[in-house]
């Protein structure tokens, strides 16, 4: 790896708090306020079963009970104490745990949707954005039953997006999802839709799952035949990349170094008896990762990035949800800490090999409650697959996409674009709900090539 590395940003904050990338309100948006002031007036509800189950292990698990209790209190510190992080930050007030369980039990039935031209694209994050940044919250959120009961939760939700119930954004030319600043955004004329009259799509999962008219002409695949040219198997932007990545190193410091062992690791005995069969922690080491990020209009399906055969049938990692390094984040998105939760987030796992340029490893990464990886059917061990196949999707899920290279003897992988431009290993990052740019790296673009060593 020969680009030299843009570091100027991080001398003076290594990851931006407030760094969304689309998903929520700008930091300090009076929106946010508004989102909370409707979640925390909802009208109280029976909880549903998924909900309730989460109130009873908490009411049953003293330590957890404390955890959250303490969390509630701390809540209050923060805002009361007028933390200089949350300067003019709207925080939530989460009281206590029935405060918590009714606000999970209102958003739902809530799809994504825009308070005054700005996207709350996150409702979960953004209402625990008034506990996660305690003491008490980040331990919470790591616990893994809690996370299995906050899967049932999204899991609930998800469902309530596959609904008719879920696409009231789409009913009404003109507003929300079809305002004109909206489908500038999402480029509203490239892609399929359920119908041609409104509502357009018959869900939210719907239009988020929605797949072009004309996929070669919208996103051409670069070099087809060839492995030399690496593409990109995701719309997207940089985040960040990282040449001779470590077999272990402490992801959990402020810089988030990548370590093999936990990238590549499960709580789950059959899959980590797949990863330690096929040695994918040593067929790695070494190697390089490229690792995006993506936001709310971006294309949410992932394209096979080379000609090969997939090595084992893919699998998905369970994880944590709010889980994060960089706090405070009171912008809510977890943006910020990406290379850390690509060892800890739920994140799926294919591996493909190449006939000449080794291995590859695609992990879709969950980030908060956009957490839900399914890969194709077609995506099966011995399938040779070709370079834009579809490989998979987010179902209203995933937020981030890394790509593992195998380091080969004899060639160096140069990450750079189709004009021959070097993608800067750590880009300056965006912020705020219109900040949707960065390094832009379109689904079978090149972002890389294959070079001689010399």
């Amino acid at each position: 790896m020969t680009t030299a590395p843009h570091y100027a940003q991080f001398e003076i904050n290594p990851y931006p708090s407030n760094l969304q990338s689309g998903w929520l309100p700008q930091y300090g948006s009076p929106s946010m306020q508004t989102y909370f002031d409707r979640v925390l007036g909802a009208e109280r509800k029976p909880l549903a079963p998924s909900v309730q189950a989460l109130g009873n292990y908490i009411e049953e698990n003293e330590v957890v009970r404390f955890l959250v209790n303490h969390a509630c209190a701390e809540n209050l510190n923060i805002i009361d104490a007028h933390s200089p992080e949350a300067k003019g930050v709207p925080i939530p007030r989460i009281k206590d745990v029935d405060t918590l369980l009714h606000g999970f039990n209102t958003i739902l039935t809530h799809a994504p949707s825009f308070i005054d031209d700005d996207l709350v694209g996150l409702p979960f994050s953004a209402f625990v954005v008034g506990i996660d940044p305690t003491q008490s919250g980040t331990t919470l959120f790591r616990l893994p039953t809690f996370n299995v009961l906050m899967s049932n939760i999204l899991a609930d939700w998800n469902a309530f997006l596959a609904t008719p119930a879920s696409n009231v954004g789409f009913r009404v030319e003109g507003e929300q999802w079809l305002s004109p600043a909206a489908k500038e955004q999402y480029q509203f004329p490239l892609w399929k839709k359920d119908s041609e009259t409104l509502p357009y799509w018959k869900s939210w999962n719907s239009f988020f799952t929605r797949t072009f008219k004309d996929p070669g002409q919208a996103r051409p695949i670069a070099d087809p035949e060839s492995n030399q040219t690496v593409i990109c198997p995701n719309d997207g932007s940089v985040f960040r990349w990282d040449a001779n990545i470590a077999r272990k190193d402490a992801f959990w410091f402020k810089d988030m170094n990548y370590s093999l062992t936990d990238i590549l690791s499960s709580p789950v005995p059959q899959q980590q008896a797949l990863i330690d069969d096929y040695k994918l922690v040593d067929m790695f080491e070494g190697g390089a990762i490229f690792q995006t990020y993506l936001n709310p209009y971006n294309f949410h399906r992932w394209w096979v990035p080379v000609n090969g055969e997939v090595l084992f049938d893919p699998f998905t990692i369970p994880g944590c949800f709010f889980n994060k390094l960089v706090l405070p984040d009171f912008g809510g998105a977890t943006t910020a800490s990406l290379p850390y939760l690509a060892q800890v987030n739920a994140r799926g796992i294919i591996v493909i090999k190449t006939p000449d340029y080794g291995h590859v490893c695609c992990i879709p990464l969950g980030m908060s409650e956009v957490s839900s990886v399914a890969f194709d059917p077609g995506m099966r061990r011995g399938a040779q697959v070709r370079k834009g196949q579809e490989m998979g999707m987010f179902n209203y899920g995933g937020s981030s996409f890394a790509i593992l290279y195998e380091k080969l003897p004899g060639k160096e992988l140069i990450f750079v674009n189709a004009d021959g431009v070097p993608y800067p290993q750590r880009p300056v990052l965006p912020s705020g709900s219109s900040s949707t740019g960065g390094n832009v790296t379109l689904i079978g673009s090149q972002i890389g090539v294959w070079y001689a060593k010399k």
